[in-house]
């Protein structure tokens, strides 16, 4: 009996399913088992991170002495989080601390010798860094010369030297023997928690944090799969039943409340908002927000944080139309092989999103930036295949600091050097992909027949979840059907509400950003769609949805 017969008789599951999870590599009855225990006793021991027995002990000493420690993150939802379960823990430990957040507009990312003196004066004796410090060379030996000392937990890439501080807690550093290495920098932040409690005697106190840190996981867009998995299926839940005021609030401003939650309503809803602060205000806010006792305070900065997010939902709309109009004045899409744009008037705080909307477009790799007179502080977006943090390291001397992972970057650099950067990012993306024009692969899973699409289906599929990066939504290709009825839908018209008759039933569709194709859609075509199954709740009832990503005429 091969892979997907062993599998299907072990699990009992429809071939669909198993088909879908062989796709992701879990093509063997023990991969399964392990895909599908999601215990959290599964979770690797932390003192596996090199660094972390003598991290625990500094922080300790710290306490004992009732020394100040500052916790320093990043603006994002990864860093906003990460601080936040940090401040949470140590102050249960009985720890004296304080947080600090660099403004983005003014400081930038990660540690800076200005923040750093800021620091010394409300009279910090250790820095620990979440989710940043991995390449603050300058900074940590500045903090050093002050008398300060500096923990440094990260998760992005790590070159061949590191920062002089006291230690290091990074899955990615050279000797680093932990098993998983795709932790978010909430997750590493998490394991130096878990690490800490099992030295008081208190190893389940961790779990109690996990609404937070799978809302930072699922915003950071790590692979959810091993521990991540484990991390971002037992947090839903764990939202699902939050004691914690902040996502209370931020359930409530979403509309989310007693609804199921899944990856999406938090990548997409909570995040966002969350994001907001640290893009166009003070991301301090979002921190007062997970860690208030005051269900008051929290409704009150959760609102704020709504009206940030519609701010920054129009910024965003200004600078991508601008964006794109340069785009369609200056650049010759079929010949360039990566975008590098840059405009005086755009907002820094937004155009890392920008960049990921041109990518999803336009199917390149991006670097877009706010030019600041000498200085252009920007974002970079990549595509499968070209690992944009490696050739930006290729020619970090272009840059006066960056940062990041395969997909994704972020940079100052002199704005008479962006020319350069243009010239030779285009030669490492053509020397990476080649000369074609590159197009983007809607990868299938399998094919549909009637027999397969009903809510037993959907049921089955869940089990999958938690979806995202190296574990996304099974897609099918369902070939055949036929238009029973076609209409826009949205407040642009910009969706396309669809029914089709497969031969055995009509099943209600939905097509996000397909709306233009209503017109060749007339009541009896037939059609082939690659699609996902879901469930649709309407008036109480429940049915079967397909989710279509594309369509073809076939008539």
């Amino acid at each position: 009996m091969d892979n997907l017969g062993l599998i299907l008789n072990e699990f009992q599951l429809p071939e669909i399913v198993v088909r879908a999870m062989i796709n992701r590599g879990i093509d063997t009855v023990q991969k399964a088992r392990e895909f599908f225990n999601t215990d959290l006793s599964t979770l690797h021991d932390p003192y596996l991170l090199k660094g972390m027995e003598q991290t625990v002990d500094r922080i300790f000493r710290a306490v004992r002495s009732k020394e100040k420690i500052c916790v320093y993150g990043d603006y994002d939802v990864d860093g906003i989080t990460s601080v936040a379960i940090m401040i949470k823990a140590l102050r249960d430990l009985g720890a004296d601390t304080v947080y600090y957040i660099p403004n983005r507009l003014e400081e930038g990312y990660g540690l800076n010798l200005c923040s750093i003196d800021k620091i010394r004066e409300i009279g910090a004796d250790l820095i620990i860094t979440v989710d940043c410090g991995i390449k603050s060379y300058e900074e940590v030996e500045y903090a050093r010369g002050l008398g300060i000392e500096v923990i440094i937990t990260d998760h992005h890439e790590c070159e061949k030297e590191l920062p002089d501080a006291l230690s290091i807690i990074n899955p990615h550093q050279p000797g680093c023997c932990y098993p998983f290495k795709d932790l978010a920098g909430v997750g590493v932040a998490f394991k130096l928690i878990s690490a800490l409690f099992s030295r008081a005697g208190n190893s389940a106190y961790s779990e109690k944090l996990l609404d937070i840190v799978s809302i930072g996981t699922i915003a950071d867009v790590v692979p959810l799969l091993g521990e991540n998995r484990t991390i971002v299926k037992n947090g839903l839940v764990k939202i699902q039943n939050t004691n914690n005021h902040g996502i209370k609030a931020l359930l409530r401003v979403c509309g989310l409340r007693d609804r199921e939650l899944n990856t999406y309503n938090v990548a997409f809803m909570l995040a966002p908002r969350i994001n907001a602060a640290g893009r166009i205000d003070d991301a301090g806010e979002c921190v007062e927000l997970l860690l208030t006792d005051d269900a008051g305070r929290a409704m009150e900065i959760a609102a704020k944080l709504d009206s940030d997010n519609k701010k920054r939902q129009a910024i965003e709309n200004e600078i991508l139309n601008g964006a794109e109009a340069m785009i369609g004045e200056t650049v010759d899409i079929d010949r360039d092989k990566v975008l590098v744009l840059c405009s005086e008037n755009w907002h820094v705080g937004v155009i890392g999103i920008v960049a990921s909307r041109l990518v999803e477009k336009f199917y390149l790799p991006y670097f877009i930036m706010a030019c600041v007179g000498e200085f252009s502080k920007g974002s970079a977006r990549s595509i499968p295949g070209f690992n944009i943090f490696s050739a930006m390291t290729k020619h970090e001397y272009l840059f006066e600091r960056y940062g990041g992972h395969e997909m994704a970057a972020g940079f100052t650099i002199r704005t008479e050097r962006v020319d350069e950067l243009r010239e030779k990012m285009n030669s490492e993306v053509e020397n990476a992909l080649g000369k074609d024009r590159l197009m983007p692969e809607v990868l299938v899973d399998f094919k549909l027949d009637p027999k397969d699409v009903n809510l037993d289906i959907v049921k089955k599929l869940k089990l999958m979840e938690p979806f995202g990066t190296g574990n996304p939504i099974p897609v099918f290709v369902y070939r055949g059907l036929t238009v029973t009825s076609s209409k826009m839908v949205g407040n642009n018209n910009n969706h396309l509400s669809l029914k089709v008759f497969d031969g055995e039933k009509e099943i209600r569709c939905i097509a996000f950003n397909l709306g233009n194709m209503q017109k060749t859609l007339q009541i009896g075509k037939k059609i082939d769609i690659i699609c996902s199954i879901e469930n649709n709740i309407w008036n109480g009832t429940e049915s079967v949805q397909l989710n279509i990503k594309d369509i073809k005429l076939i008539n």
